[in-house]
């Protein structure tokens, strides 16, 4: 019997305020039992697909499905794609397709390409609705073309898909650019017609040795509205980890990832090095919102990637919006830990009202080129109504905790109650403001005061945040921390209920600074 489901997404809305948006995935409970229906490698699509009679493919299954289903999918290698046109409904509940408990169920690629275009996935839900997908590992999906190979592929319009504990791995875009493009995706959801794709959850799955060529290991975009990303591993890859992406299709806002919500996701080691794909200079950044709106990030742990958070949008006049990102953990990453804005005055668009809150940013900008490069947090072009409060940057080799390279207008732009520091040590500390440095090392008329005085930052410090155990990576405040009920306190809305290891957020007079929360 399917139980009731909820997806929270936490949105913030223009200005100063923010909106705790509830969207019920399943808002029934389902007394249909429906059929339990069976697959086993040996079985034949002739059988009655009982336990003791299975069928033999996985796609007689689901061309058999009725609301209520579950197809138990047992032990064995299925070498096959699997298309789900079929929907569950409100009152007969989900079609499930998952692998037999206590097995291990495999659906391989190897040699299922033959095509030279087009998109395909292992498993492809297509205008389907009330479908949940769960605990199978898929693999060895590769394209020698343009064809784009996927794992799971979700498009159409539809509504209520759940793909859960899924394990995805060596599906390659390995087309050599001589051949034209090359992409490759671990879970797609494409919203592409003029009804959304509404109330998706991904949740729980791993994906890692992906050669994604252009494309990412998990992306969601286009028409796609209330979604969540959650408590998924995402490593070892190629190119970008998750994104979001607007104006995927036709540039209306329409065609917008949004009231999204990611959480609780590891993702690391991506890298676009030996990425034949990329033509450009490019870097595999661990959380992307290209274009999205109204979309939290949270309590994620983002490291050891080219980049960290990134929020823009690569559309000329068009911007990510409405993003809140609290409580992360983002650390040795190659490039910026959290950067918000585009890449050029003209050539990308940017990102306009963003809140970036209690988040802990530990020695990124670690790149070995001559320069500056980037920082903690860096702010791009075409930003507005920014605001960059709460957190601890504690910077690596360079020193730079933030950075702002664009001229434009700051003054929708605020900074405050932040801890800064460095590996080498509080005069080390280092920003980089529109066009020149500034350095906490006591000279006049460049240091810490005076970025302060241009920036407009209030209430920050650079003061050591005392993390309980630096050398083993325990990045809770210790019990003299600067950070312990030092921050400034903009309500839950804002700040949301947890903090990055789901205790409460405020524990003491007030909130700490970074995403760790500590009693007093």
């Amino acid at each position: 019997m399917d139980k009731a489901v909820d997806v929270r997404v936490t949105a913030a809305l223009k200005g100063d305020a923010a909106l705790l948006v509830t969207r019920a995935v399943c808002n029934a409970v389902y007394t249909r039992p429906g059929r339990t229906l069976h697959v086993a490698p040996g079985g034949s699509d002739l059988n009655a697909g009982t336990a003791a009679s299975p069928w033999g493919t996985i796609q007689h299954a689901v061309d058999q499905a009725q609301p209520g289903d579950t197809i138990l999918v047992h032990g064995g290698v299925y070498n096959e794609t699997v298309q789900i046109t079929r929907s569950g409904s409100a009152e007969g509940g989900f079609i499930t397709l998952m692998e037999a408990p206590g097995e291990t169920a495999v659906i391989d690629g190897a040699g299922l390409v033959q095509q030279p275009y087009g998109t395909r996935g292992l498993i492809t839900l297509s205008g389907a609705s009330y479908v949940r997908v769960k605990d199978f590992e898929l693999r060895n999906y590769k394209s020698e073309s343009e064809f784009i190979v996927v794992g799971v592929l979700v498009r159409g319009s539809g509504e209520r898909i759940e793909i859960r504990d899924n394990v995805i791995h060596e599906i390659e875009a390995n087309n050599p650019p001589s051949r034209g493009n090359a992409n490759a995706l671990g879970i797609a959801v494409y919203g592409e017609e003029t009804s959304p794709i509404r109330n998706v959850i991904i949740d729980g799955n791993e994906l890692f040795h992906l050669k994604t060529g252009r494309s990412e290991a998990l992306t969601v975009g286009g028409n796609v509205e209330g979604w969540q990303i959650t408590n998924n591993l995402v490593r070892d890859n190629d190119f970008i980890g998750i994104d979001a992406i607007g104006y995927y299709i036709d540039g209306t806002e329409r065609d917008r990832a949004r009231q999204g919500w990611i959480a609780g996701n590891t993702v690391r080691n991506l890298s676009s090095a030996g990425n034949q794909a990329l033509t450009f200079q490019a870097a595999a950044v661990g959380i992307y919102v290209d274009g999205g709106r109204d979309i939290t990030i949270e309590r994620n742990t983002v490291e050891a990637n080219d980049g960290g958070i990134w929020l823009l949008s690569e559309r000329p006049g068009k911007n990510t919006s409405n993003v809140v990102a609290r409580n992360n953990l983002v650390r040795f990453n190659r490039d910026a830990g959290i950067l918000v804005g585009g890449y050029d005055e003209s050539q990308s668009g940017g990102a306009e009202d963003v809140t970036i809150i209690n988040n802990t940013l530990l020695e990124n900008n670690g790149r070995d080129v001559p320069g500056i490069h980037s920082g903690e947090f860096q702010i791009g072009h075409n930003a507005h109504g920014i605001r960059f409060l709460n957190n601890i940057l504690y910077a690596g080799e360079k020193g730079y905790v933030i950075t702002k390279f664009s001229p434009a207008d700051s003054s929708s732009i605020a900074i405050g109650h932040n801890l800064y520091f460095t590996s080498a040590g509080g005069e080390h500390t280092r920003w980089f403001w529109i066009d020149r440095n500034f350095y906490n090392d006591g000279r006049p008329g460049g240091d810490f005061e005076a970025f302060r005085s241009a920036s407009g930052d209030v209430g920050s410090a650079v003061e050591d945040p005392d993390f309980r155990d630096l050398a083993m990576q325990d990045l809770r405040p210790g019990s003299n921390s600067p950070a312990i009920d030092s921050g400034s306190d903009l309500g839950p809305a804002a700040t949301g209920l947890w903090d990055n290891v789901m205790g409460t957020r405020v524990m003491g007079s007030a909130i700490d600074r970074g995403a760790f929360e500590m009693a007093d």
